[in-house]
């Protein structure tokens, strides 16, 4: 199966609902994922085609600005966890949701037979490009 970056955004949007959206089989969080999905399905945009044109040689520019979490941000729960007598890890890294992100897309393009890898890369606080590694 040939890969098009119209195939691509697909698998990305997916698996950042995955990644990112929340369990809604719960009805306390019945609505919760509804500003996720539009912020997906408005903010993932192929690389030629994107509005701000950051990096037009992408596959993808994905907006972090109205609900899709940006791959930059580090939060820290820290006084929260104390507050409620928490332990554990209280810092969570935005970075690692993406890798996250770019492991289901890459297992997905393996599962179909093509061996091609993609990552992130943000550009900035609120745009993060999609890349194709290159062939070696």
């Amino acid at each position: 199966m040939k890969l098009t970056p119209c195939k691509i955004k697909k698998f990305y949007q997916d698996a950042i609902f995955r990644v990112f959206g929340i369990d809604d089989d719960d009805p306390i969080f019945k609505d919760s994922n509804k500003y996720l999905k539009r912020a997906i399905k408005e903010s993932v945009h192929l690389g030629k085609k994107a509005p701000g044109q950051y990096a037009i040689w992408s596959v993808l520019e994905i907006y972090c600005e109205s609900g899709i979490p940006n791959a930059t941000d580090i939060n820290d729960f820290g006084v929260e966890m104390r507050e409620f007598g928490i332990e554990g890890d209280s810092v969570s890294y935005n970075a690692d949701k993406w890798h996250q992100v770019d492991a289901l897309v890459n297992l997905l393009t393996d599962a179909l037979g093509n061996h091609e890898r993609y990552y992130h890369e943000p550009y900035n606080d609120a745009v993060v490009n999609i890349y194709q590694e290159p062939p070696f």
